[in-house]
């Protein structure tokens, strides 16, 4: 609204300029309503000009309604084997229309940046809709033959639908969200700086390299924020979930669902457009990015990723300080001033644990690694190289052409989902304000109230 005043020189109320918004998305990406049925387009196109992608299209065979579409493109999933062996799942809300949620699943690279592997759009995040996601995701991964880590938020229907589809694969739980969780149990129990020390003594707890540490940092923890509470935290949670002291697999370092986030924030603007544009947009915006990091990444002269190669030299530093005593083959002690380590190169292990935990090797073992006259870049894993970078985005996504789009989507129409409230008891508190707010006609739902577009949650059920 300001900028149209300092362009044209004219002042537009909110309700002008949301329907004036309105028109222009419907202009550009079509109505809402009917980009349901372009879904069955999309489907057609994408596995006719990308072989080997997974377009799952689900419809209520008898209401013909929308349930939910599973999208994973054939230049992501070969990718994808170059890529760490991680997953992040998580889910963000729609804001179009009929709402809805997003699911997806988001690799990592060997430059710390996200991977999009798979999304999943639908009606919310249930038991059910993960089941759907899940399976199709594991038909995807199977085929590589490795063992995923999966990263989540442990929201109660991720969890009981990934036991069932992942029961035998490592599972780790966002610190960020159990931080949260544990924040709450101290609400009108203490002040902030209380549940701040609280905070303080658990993250020494969660990231705590050995078994021996834990025990340690627990104790204080118990002793901070007292003993049945943290107790009562503590047994709801497994230690392998999220502890690193008792994480038996490679979890390179990782302790929250931050890429997740970071690809939630990335298509921030799509998750506004109608589902078939969110995700036909969301398309166009991966192909663009794999094509220009496979550009990008042809002019790197270093062995390693360029943040992966600066950790290393950082690490390399850190090294010089440390003097390597031979214990027996491939096994050394590590000493500085004050403290000792051990490290078998061998079987790429440190008593400092940070080389299992990071799967990347600490400065201890690099001082081994160059006691022995080895080559450093022989213990790295191969997943932070330049090579398996490049190895990534040598897989483009093909572009689709709609020139016959008005001619498929109208054989197969179909309607949209009924939507639903959001779970929980609905507000009985009337929220306190300066002055008695006028009666609005929502431009979602079409009714007279006191909320918009944005904040509707009124059930969608009637044909528009």
């Amino acid at each position: 609204m300001r900028n149209f005043k300092s362009t044209y020189g004219y002042e537009i109320s909110y309700k002008v300029a949301s329907r004036a918004k309105k028109r222009c998305v419907e202009k550009m990406y079509g109505s809402e309503r009917d980009s349901f049925s372009m879904l069955s387009w999309f489907r057609e196109a994408v596995l006719e000009t990308n072989p080997g992608s997974s377009v799952v299209l689900e419809v209520d065979e008898s209401t013909e309604r929308f349930k939910r579409v599973f999208v994973a493109y054939a230049g992501q999933i070969q990718g994808f084997k170059f890529s760490l062996p991680v997953l992040y799942v998580d889910g963000a809300f729609g804001k179009s229309k009929y709402k809805g949620q997003i699911l997806a699943a988001t690799g990592r690279n060997g430059n710390k940046g996200f991977f999009p592997l798979a999304l999943c759009f639908c009606d919310s995040k249930t038991e059910e809709n993960w089941l759907f996601f899940f399976k199709n995701l594991k038909a995807l991964l199977e085929p590589q033959g490795r063992i995923i880590t999966f990263i989540s938020d442990r929201g109660v229907g991720l969890l009981k639908a990934f036991d069932l589809i992942f029961p035998g694969n490592p599972h780790l739980y966002c610190y960020h969200h159990l931080r949260y969780n544990l924040s709450r149990k101290y609400k009108n129990k203490g002040g902030e700086i209380v549940v701040a020390d609280v905070l303080q003594k658990f993250f020494k707890v969660a990231y705590a390299s050995t078994e021996k540490f834990f025990y340690f940092h627990l104790k204080i923890l118990r002793d901070e924020g007292g003993a049945s509470t943290i107790d009562e935290f503590i047994r709801e949670i497994p230690l392998e979930h999220w502890c690193r002291a008792f994480f038996k697999g490679c979890r390179y370092g990782i302790m929250a669902n931050g890429i997740a986030e970071s690809f939630n924030n990335w298509i921030v603007v799509e998750r506004s457009l109608p589902p078939f544009a969110m995700l036909d947009q969301t398309r166009m915006k991966e192909m663009k990015m794999m094509s220009e990091r496979s550009v990008e990444s042809k002019s790197w002269t270093t062995k390693l990723t360029p943040k992966m190669e600066k950790r290393l030299k950082e690490q390399l530093d850190r090294s010089r300080v440390f003097r390597v005593i031979a214990s027996h083959e491939n096994v050394y002690e590590v000493r500085n001033d004050k403290y000792s380590y051990s490290v078998d190169i061998s079987t790429r292990t440190c008593s400092c644990v940070k080389w299992q935990i990071n799967c990347f090797p600490c400065a201890h073992a690099l001082a081994a690694i160059q006691g022995a006259r080895l080559d450093v870049y022989d213990f790295i894993d191969p997943y932070f190289t330049a090579e398996y970078y490049r190895m990534c985005y040598s897989f483009p996504i093909a572009p689709l052409s709609n020139v016959d789009a008005s001619c498929s989507f109208t054989e197969d129409f179909i309607l949209p989902p009924v939507t639903k409230r959001p779970a929980g008891r609905p507000k009985s508190k009337r929220i306190a304000s300066a002055g008695e707010k006028k009666l609005i006609r929502c431009g979602r739902c079409n009714k007279m109230g006191h909320h918009n577009k944005k904040s509707c949650t009124e059930p969608l059920n009637m044909l528009l």
